[in-house]
């Protein structure tokens, strides 16, 4: 036991390094992308990831169930087999098929593209079921391999485009390589928790699982999932669908902006323990933790105040230049908008910890305060959308005026839980 949590903690200790190393090659696949295919092309391939963003919810929330009752050994028995996850991926990806004409009209894409996606999405679902396993087994490095197979096995295949054939990228070719990615981490799923004995020390199959018990937890993880990933995807498909001549160019500052809300993210998966740990004491105990609470908070808001100012630090030192190095010259306008990107995620890293904090300890309030966030952002956009600053503003008011709302319930709904606590 002393062997496994020490094999724990050195793993959650070295999961946020190489997380944030992971989106560096995904930068990599990005800045591939942008460098071969025309601004309009690189703006159509993003707004179909964007679009499975949205889908990948789905997946998500699976891996956050198989997650659980992976780590509450009892419960092992009620996970569906791979088999009935895979029925329900190519029902869900049959029942999308449908609709693959009017999705390639409204997105201006081919039909081949928009059957790779529908593939990643259904690789994406299957995968989504191995990971919570390791997941919840606590195998981190083991999910951490996943991850890398999937990216590597994405660049492979545009190295191989790029290098090895005359037409070299297109729209289509790029869904592809992310469709064989999906699929060699899928494949390496399967082959990890067909063969690793870890799994051998789950429960026996003959107990049932009591649904009941997670699923409060469940309903808000699938709202906040929701929720992150449709504002992670709004501004890109409000871009491509209003000013989509400028849809490249915001898409190779998101990749900018968007590494201070990945470096953010990974520092949430490792505090996540911590916070668990904090809410699960009564009394004067919890009275104790919740200043632990506190400094967390008050911890990890500094930590996004001093990322954002290296980030400005390389803006007024070498990030403009970069572009043009790293992808095209044809995306040098895209330098002028990378500080307002930069402070967007800054403050959206805000929400999103606030919103676990939230979830974490319960707040049914939580929903409330993302569909107001989300309702809030759609009708900004739509009455607001003329050029890029002005996405941007909307994203800024938007989400300063949701963190605020959600760091005043915080102290609200902790200190119920405090005075809760001592009455027990």
């Amino acid at each position: 036991m002393t062997g496994s949590k020490r094999r724990y903690r050195w793993h959650a200790l070295v999961f946020p390094f190489f997380n944030v190393m992971l989106n560096g090659f995904n930068f990599v696949f990005h800045m591939l992308a942008g460098r071969y295919l025309p601004s309009e092309q690189y703006g159509q391939v993003n707004a179909l990831l964007a679009l499975f963003t949205l889908f990948s919810v789905v997946g998500l929330s699976i891996q956050l169930v198989v997650a659980k009752l992976s780590f509450q050994k009892a419960d092992r028995v009620g996970l569906p087999q791979p088999k009935v996850i895979s029925i329900f991926a190519l029902l869900l990806c049959f029942f999308l098929l449908v609709f693959a004409p009017v999705m390639s009209n409204i997105f201006q894409t081919s039909l081949l593209a928009y059957l790779w996606l529908i593939l990643i999405l259904l690789f994406h679902i299957i995968t989504s079921y191995h990971r919570g396993i390791m997941q919840g087994s606590g195998h981190l490095l083991k999910l951490n391999f996943s991850f890398y197979t999937e990216v590597f096995g994405k660049l492979l295949i545009v190295v191989f485009f790029v290098i090895c054939t005359e037409k070299g990228l297109s729209v289509e070719r790029l869904m592809l390589a992310v469709m064989i990615g999906m699929l060699v981490s899928a494949i390496h799923g399967y082959w990890m928790n067909r063969t690793n004995e870890y799994l051998n020390d789950l429960p026996n199959k003959t107990l049932k699982i009591h649904w009941h018990k997670i699923k409060k937890d469940l309903g808000q993880s699938f709202i906040l999932n929701c929720c992150i990933l449709f504002f992670l995807s709004l501004d890109m498909l409000v871009v491509h669908h209003y000013i989509p001549e400028q849809s490249g160019e915001y898409a190779v500052a998101l990749k900018y902006g968007q590494l201070v809300y990945f470096a953010a993210y990974s520092i949430i998966t490792a505090l996540v323990p911590r916070i668990n740990l904090s809410l699960s004491y009564d009394g004067e105990k919890f009275n104790k933790k919740n200043n632990t609470l506190t400094v967390i908070l008050i911890g990890y808001i500094l930590c996004i105040f001093m990322g954002l100012g290296a980030y400005l630090v390389c803006y007024f030192t070498w990030l403009p230049q970069s572009i043009s190095l790293l992808f095209s010259s044809h995306y040098s306008v895209a330098s002028s908008i990378l500080v307002p990107t930069g402070i967007v995620y800054a403050i959206f890293s805000i929400v999103v910890f606030l919103a676990y904090l939230h979830m974490l300890a319960g707040n049914s309030r939580l929903k409330i305060w993302l569909m107001i966030g989300a309702v809030c952002m759609v009708v900004a956009f739509t009455m607001n959308h003329r050029n890029l600053w002005q996405i941007l503003i909307d994203e800024m008011i938007v989400y300063s005026f949701l963190s605020i709302g959600m760091f005043v319930d915080w102290l609200v709904y902790i200190r119920k839980l405090g005075r809760q606590s001592q009455q027990v």
